[in-house]
C-alpha cells in the first residue's frame, strides 16, 4: 500500500471527479502515481443516540478494501486496486482544492485507489448476461472475504469499457467488514440477502433488456 500516510503537502491536483453530502473524489498525483483521491468528510465520537456500531465512513471504507486487498481481490480485478489512506489531514494544507471542508468540525481522511478511466455504470446500453453474471461472482467473493457490501445499487456496479468480461464493484462507504472466527447467523443472513438483490437486479435488468425499455429495474436506479 504505497500511499499509506503520504504527506499532504506533496499531492498535486488534477481534477474533481464527482462530490456527495459525504465525500468529494479527485484525480491526483502522489508521489508520482496517477490515482483516485476519495476525501471522506470527518465525523466525531459516536452519540449516544446512534447504534452501537462503526459510522464513520472512512473509517468502513478503508477497513473494508483492506481486507478485500487482503484476500486478493484487488490483484482479481474485482474491485479498484487498494493503494492507502491518509487519516485525520488538515484540509488548509490542500488548499484551495479542499476548501469545502475547512468549515466542518472535524478534519477529513482520504482514501488512494487505482483510476480506470474507462469505467461505466451498468445500464441498458451495455447490459449483458456475461457482464451480470460478473457482478453476481464478484459479490460473492466479497461475501466470502467476509465484507457487506451494503449498497448494492448499480451506482457502485462499473463495466470496463473496451473489456467486455471485466466488471468491478465500487464505493465500499457504507461496508461492514465481519470477523471470519465471529460471524453471527444474522449478519450471514445479511450477506446472503445482498446476493439475492443483485441476482433480482440482474433478473429485472435482463427482462428490460429484452423490451429495450428501463422498466423493472427501474427501482435499483432511483434508491
Amino acid at each position: 500500500m504505497q500511499l499509506d500516510d503520504v504527506d499532504p503537502r506533496n499531492i498535486i491536483f488534477k481534477r474533481e471527479l464527482s462530490t456527495s453530502e459525504f465525500s468529494t473524489i479527485f484525480l491526483v498525483t502522489a508521489r508520482n502515481q496517477t490515482c483516485v483521491m476519495k476525501v471522506h468528510r470527518g465525523r466525531g465520537p459516536r452519540r449516544y443516540y446512534e447504534p452501537d456500531r462503526e459510522l464513520d465512513n472512512h473509517v468502513l471504507e478503508s477497513t473494508a478494501y483492506r481486507r478485500l486487498k487482503d484476500q486478493g481481490l484487488c490483484d482479481r480485478g474485482i474491485v479498484p486496486d487498494f493503494l492507502g489512506s491518509l487519516r485525520k489531514f488538515d484540509p488548509k494544507i490542500c488548499s484551495p482544492h479542499l476548501d469545502m471542508f475547512l468549515e466542518d468540525e472535524y478534519d477529513p481522511s482520504a482514501i488512494f485507489l487505482e483510476y480506470i478511466p474507462v469505467m461505466e455504470m451498468v445500464h441498458l446500453h451495455n447490459f449483458t448476461e456475461g457482464r451480470m453474471d460478473g457482478f453476481i461472482e464478484g459479490v460473492r467473493e466479497i461475501h466470502k472475504a467476509m465484507v457487506l457490501h451494503d449498497d448494492p445499487r448499480p451506482r457502485n456496479m462499473m463495466i470496463v469499457r473496451g473489456d467486455p468480461e471485466r466488471v468491478m464493484w465500487m464505493d465500499f462507504d457504507r461496508a461492514k467488514t465481519y470477523g471470519r472466527d465471529s460471524v453471527t447467523d444474522e449478519q450471514r443472513i445479511l450477506l446472503g440477502e445482498e446476493e439475492e438483490t443483485v441476482v433480482g437486479f440482474k433478473q429485472c435488468l435482463g427482462s428490460d433488456f429484452s423490451k429495450g425499455k428501463l422498466e423493472e429495474a427501474y427501482i435499483f436506479y432511483c434508491t
